[in-house]
């Protein structure tokens, strides 16, 4: 991550004239790592936001809001003690160094000026907030650092403040400046800085920096954003949201994952159940023997060999001495109708089961592909619904979200489906008859609706190009999309909701990179 000295020094010379003669009205800790600074400035009302996270070290202003402790963490207390109602008086960055050392002017309990120096050290696992009087002394820190843990620099309560010692090789730049220097020469630092985020083909924030970077060619595109905190506030932003969806995906993926598991394993019990119903032909075929030879048979006897007209040889079969001839080939038929009516139950119960299993991967398929807290929450619905999951005693009524909603190159309307149960609706309720329908070819997707009777061939790839990216293909080069007419989609009976079969449709391969950009 690009949080060099220079990006420091860009950043700071954005946020110095708004921090001067700021007043610090609320302090929050919403995390151990996270400070929130709620500052009166004369140009309104900002939140200074400084992170000491080992992965997420950084400082700017925010308009994100945060869930707060009921109970404020020691630290929190002590920084609220010392600079609620003080001033910042200097923002300072040492040399080559990813650090912001604010100087506060405040009252003490005597009511005489009280100076105070808050230390943003946002050096990845070094990173440090530290709060030091006007001598330079600890007053505490975020992470304490003794003799053990450095011999060359402590940072503990009563020391003089230090900085960071300097490496002889270090030139203050991120490894992703340095490559681009050496790319473009030192025109990389001659140019003024301005925030810029580093997005992925995908469009997905995937770095920041402070100057344009050409290293990676059609692999990343600079896209300018209004402000330093802007683009920071932006890129943690999401990465924060990413991270909650994938938490929260995650445990209703691992509940999904065990059922479908389930399944699988009850469809191969049962295979093998069949496969041992195959014998009930033998005794049938037994059963027909002993009817044509009842003479032949012994009172009392516990097996006989008879002449097998099925083989043209002999066949042994076994009796029950208490019941005679024809009572045993009774008993035989009688077998033989139980196992043929197992078949039959099994082959059903299978049948139901690779429903289930497939109903159990699409959901799998679309937690995948949940872009938002809310389509995670849908699909959780629709598996308390189906009686999977207890319902979370969420008893208010929230409005379904809508499709994806896309615009064709003709400008025809194209709709994607964000669950199963938005794919029956989209397919059966809203799709009209003679409209196109796509889907991935053999593998879990949402259903897609071109909205449109007929179609050229570029609405047919920009359909088809979004069936591919909201599929389990969606990381594959090319993925095939069948379409046909909404017509021709027929719902399986007695199936759980998005589960269909269709018929005469044509295919396509589908780059899913190519999906357009639309309106979630």
């Amino acid at each position: 991550m690009p949080f060099d000295s220079l990006f420091m020094a860009a950043l700071l010379g954005e946020m110095r004239p708004a921090l001067l003669g700021a007043r610090i009205d609320k302090i929050h800790q919403p995390e151990r790592d996270l400070f929130i600074f709620a500052l009166r400035t004369g140009g309104g009302n900002r939140k200074l936001l400084i992170s000491a996270g080992t992965s997420d070290a950084r400082m700017h202003f925010t308009q994100s809001e945060f869930e707060n402790p009921s109970s404020p963490p020691m630290l929190c207390m002590l920084l609220r003690k010392h600079l609620l109602g003080a001033v910042i008086t200097a923002v300072e960055q040492p040399p080559r160094e990813r650090a912001a050392i604010i100087t506060l002017s405040g009252t003490d309990a005597f009511g005489g000026t009280s100076e105070k120096t808050l230390v943003a050290e946002l050096m990845g696992r070094g990173s440090n907030l530290i709060l030091a009087d006007a001598g330079g002394i600890i007053i505490d820190c975020l992470r304490r650092v003794d003799h053990e843990q450095s011999e060359k620099r402590q940072v503990l309560r009563g020391l003089r403040y230090e900085l960071p010692p300097k490496s002889e090789n270090s030139t203050g730049y991120s490894p992703l400046i340095a490559r681009e220097i050496e790319l473009r020469g030192e025109a990389v630092l001659r140019a003024p800085p301005s925030p810029v985020l580093l997005a992925d083909e995908d469009g997905a924030p995937a770095d920041f920096t402070f100057c344009d970077i050409t290293q990676y060619g059609d692999r990343r595109r600079c896209v300018a954003a209004e402000s330093f905190s802007a683009l920071l506030d932006g890129y943690f932003g999401e990465r924060s949201r990413a991270a909650r969806l994938a938490a929260k995906a995650s445990n209703l993926l691992r509940a999904v994952t065990k059922l479908k598991s389930r399944a699988e394993r009850k469809i191969e019990a049962q295979l093998l159940e069949i496969e041992s119903a195959k014998d009930r032909e033998t005794l049938r075929e037994s059963a027909d023997i002993l009817m044509a030879n009842l003479a032949a048979v012994a009172p009392g006897a516990q097996s006989v060999t008879l002449p097998d007209f099925y083989t043209d040889g002999e066949r042994e079969i076994g009796l029950d001495p208490r019941r005679n001839a024809q009572q045993n080939a009774a008993k035989l038929y009688k077998d033989y109708q139980k196992a043929k009516n197992a078949e039959k139950v099994l082959a059903e119960q299978i049948k139901a089961a690779e429903l289930e299993a497939a109903y159990l991967g699409s959901v799998a398929s679309e937690l995948r592909l949940a872009e938002s807290e809310r389509e995670i929450d849908e699909i959780r619905r629709e598996l308390v619904s189906s009686g999977y999951v207890k319902d979370a005693k969420q008893k208010e009524k929230v409005k379904p979200s809508a499709p994806r909603r896309f615009s064709a190159p003709s400008g025809a309307e194209v709709l994607v489906g964000r669950n199963n149960t938005q794919n029956d609706a989209l397919t059966f309720k809203t799709a009209k008859r003679g409209e196109l329908w796509f889907h991935a070819q053999k593998i879990h997707g949402s259903h897609v609706i071109l909205r449109a009777e007929s179609a050229s061939g570029a609405d047919v790839e920009f359909a088809a190009a979004l069936a591919a990216r909201y599929s389990e293909g969606r990381d594959e080069a090319q993925v095939a999309v069948d379409y046909t007419a909404v017509k021709n989609v027929k719902k399986i009976p007695g199936a759980k909701p998005g589960m269909v079969r269709y018929y005469e449709f044509k295919s396509v391969r589908a780059d899913p990179k190519q999906a357009g950009a639309g309106t979630v």
